[in-house]
């Protein structure tokens, strides 16, 4: 006799359980027309139509005198996606990325609607401590800025604009490298500490060193990297630096920019990622220090309260994924990055 197995006889709390997830219902991936030879070959054309496409606006962004932008690094993984029939996941992977990335920008135009002072003093004083009375940013213009620009501010400029793009070439080589865990705090780290920097532009804003130069704050400070963009032929992301209605510019404290390469260094150094990557990715963070004291984008105080808040938000990721069971855990870090780690919901 054979056993019947009745939905009708289960307990709804069962059926519940047993019912995929949407994202597992629409999972693309494993699908069984996807393993076929002829989705093998419309894939690929796909992802060589995508990454021609993202090498187009590429050049057209440099013909404009603009950085290509992170839309064309996207579609780049986009199609890399798409090639390698994992496109379900990545879209699954990445949107957070995405929502935190829509969300910085949008305190450009949010944090002005709040109409809260704007405050100078307190970073300010606080470089002079740590210069001994002297502001950093004013020293090294003083000593190594020769009023031209060079060797020294073009490798400054590069420096301050990789803050964005390095932490997303990162998170492709730890997604594709299927280093779960490492790509989960990462991702998690820079979106919470996205969400508390947010929070804090709009709530404290405060002014970077060239601009409280301005305000008579402080002595001239030379705008080395609109500088540095000019000289590179970047006329339209020049004419954009420094312009309230392009970004936030009172979004000084904490320094992203040192923020998410130290996320970034702390992931590698947890994870014991090769002795390579957690090189470059320290080179990064010093030249990325430098870049932003030297240029006057951000004073000293800045990038410490930028590691500070980087450090507090990967221990609230930490901490979240402690919470997933062990055997979540333990099978998600045997498959890669099919199974996402997420903090667990008692």
């Amino acid at each position: 006799m054979i056993e019947a197995t009745s939905y009708e006889t289960e307990p709804i709390a069962a059926l519940s359980r047993r019912r995929p997830s949407l994202l597992r219902r629409v999972e693309l991936d494993s699908s069984d027309i996807a393993a076929t030879a002829g989705a093998a070959h419309v894939r690929r054309w796909m992802a060589l139509l995508m990454l021609g496409y993202a090498a187009i606006l590429s050049i057209r962004s440099g013909l404009a005198g603009e950085l290509p932008s992170v839309t064309c690094l996207l579609i780049a993984a986009f199609a890399l996606a798409v090639y390698k029939n994992v496109l379900a996941r990545f879209l699954r992977d990445w949107t957070l990325v995405f929502a935190g990335l829509f969300a910085y920008l949008a305190t450009g135009h949010f944090q002005p609607a709040f109409d809260i002072g704007v405050h100078y003093r307190p970073q300010l004083e606080a470089d002079k401590l740590i210069g001994f009375g002297t502001v950093p940013t004013i020293w090294l213009q003083a000593h190594l800025y020769s009023g031209r620009i060079g060797v020294l501010e073009i490798f400054s400029t590069l420096a301050y604009v990789s803050h964005f793009v390095a932490p997303l070439i990162l998170g492709l080589y730890l997604w594709f490298g299927r280093r779960t865990r490492a790509f989960t705090e990462l991702m998690f780290g820079i979106l919470v500490m996205s969400i508390l920097a947010d929070l804090t532009f709009v709530l404290v804003p405060t002014a970077p060193p060239w601009l409280a130069a301005e305000h008579g704050y402080l002595p001239p400070v030379h705008h080395i990297v609109n500088g540095g963009l000019v000289h590179l032929h970047l006329d339209a992301l020049a004419a954009a630096q420094g312009n309230p209605s392009n970004y936030n510019i009172v979004a000084a404290l904490p320094s992203m920019h040192v923020g998410f390469p130290a996320i970034a260094l702390f992931v590698l150094l947890r994870h014991r990622l090769p002795r390579w990557v957690v090189a470059v990715q320290s080179l990064q963070l010093a030249a990325v220090i430098f870049a932003i004291v030297y240029t006057g984008e951000h004073y000293v105080t800045d990038a410490f309260v930028g590691a500070a808040y980087a450090a507090f938000a990967l221990a609230i990721v930490h901490r979240a994924l402690e919470r997933v069971p062990k055997k979540v855990r333990r099978t998600a870090e045997s498959i890669g990055a099919d199974a996402p780690l997420v903090p667990h919901s008692p």
